[in-house]
């Protein structure tokens, strides 16, 4: 198969020098020098739309001589390999692709002039829910869209299973089925998409989840505990969203302490130490959290009491003891046990 540096080159050969070095720029095959029509125009004192039709005389001739055969070889390559992925591949990884399968050294830009010089395949660019993708035509994309919108609705009210049960395989088999397509085709569609996403722990789920894309403070916290599963001080929180790095922002911990008080997805448990609700972490004083627990276990022995209590929250065992002794709320069975003395 030829080596694609020498297809460029040749495909390039015997364009007019303007033709050349539009194409060159439109494309970034220089240093990824990328220029714009507006660009191109302001540097050769010409208009936007003189550039264009440069790069499409440029273009047009390319395209004469692949049909001439030029890279007959390398073009059937691309052909095969976009048909066994499911007629659609994200742009980066199709030349990434094409880079491990060939050993050559094809960044993206080569990819596209190579593939706009065929002409036979579709190119769409980034957009807010794509990447850049290709493919080999209309209803090969259309079964890709069909396939991430179902996959979307499928998981959404998933979340649970996929994130704390890691239950993607079934999920995804249950998935695929009605669609006839094979694994590792339908996880290529998804790649496209810009709606599912892996957080920092490998994590798979919807990027609109805050558990997989978190940007604000709150939600940095609130994935760190959630794996931690157990509370922390706010400064740890901090610590640990530091090293993290989720981006440049700095994690302060009077900010991070701020966030905690103001999200009722948090509980205070100890003295700047703080839970999550769902995982069982109750809002309240010393007192409410025993009256829960002899509400929830009836009568108990203080020793019983302290060990529940000291369960769900960070109070010292002092503090426990001395709330039982507060006989208003708190009374004694004969046989010693603590209770909640009825109003």
């Amino acid at each position: 198969m030829e080596n694609t540096e020498k297809l460029i080159a040749t495909l390039l050969s015997g364009l007019k020098p303007r033709e050349k070095e539009v194409l060159g720029k439109r494309f970034g095959l220089r240093r990824k020098d990328f220029r714009t029509l507006a660009e191109l125009g302001a540097q050769y004192g010409i208009t936007r739309e003189r550039v264009r039709q440069i790069e499409a005389t440029g273009l047009a001739a390319l395209r004469d001589k692949v049909r001439r055969g030029a890279g007959r070889e390398f073009y059937a390559y691309l052909a095969n390999h976009l048909g066994n992925v499911g007629g659609v591949r994200r742009a980066d990884f199709f030349a990434n692709d094409l880079r491990q399968a060939l050993g050559c050294n094809l960044g993206e830009e080569q990819l596209h002039f190579l593939l706009e010089a065929h002409g036979a395949l579709r190119y769409h660019p980034e957009d807010e829910s794509c990447f850049a993708f290709w493919y080999a035509d209309p209803g090969a994309w259309k079964a890709a869209a069909n396939f991430i919108e179902k996959f979307k609705k499928y998981i959404g009210n998933r979340k649970e299973d996929l994130l704390t049960h890691k239950k993607f395989d079934e999920l995804f088999a249950q998935a695929i089925k009605p669609h006839a397509l094979k694994d590792f085709v339908g996880l290529n569609y998804l790649t496209v998409s810009k709606q599912f996403g892996t957080n920092i722990y490998g994590d798979f789920g919807l990027t609109e989840w805050p558990e997989i894309s978190p940007k604000t403070m709150r939600d940095r916290a609130y994935l760190i505990l959630k794996k931690h599963t157990k509370p922390l001080h706010f400064r740890e929180i901090a610590r640990l969203i530091n090293e993290i790095r989720f981006d440049h922002k700095v994690a302060h911990p009077s900010t991070v302490h701020n966030e905690l008080i103001k999200d009722g997805r948090f509980v205070l448990v100890g003295r700047g130490i703080y839970g999550l609700k769902e995982l069982g972490f109750v809002p309240g004083t010393a007192k409410d959290v025993i009256k829960r627990v002899l509400k929830a276990k009836g009568p108990c022995s203080a020793e019983d009491v302290l060990s529940a209590v000291l369960k769900e929250r960070f109070f010292k065992p002092n503090t426990v003891l001395l709330n039982l002794q507060n006989k208003k709320i708190f009374g004694r069975t004969p046989d010693g046990g603590y209770v909640i003395r009825e109003a």
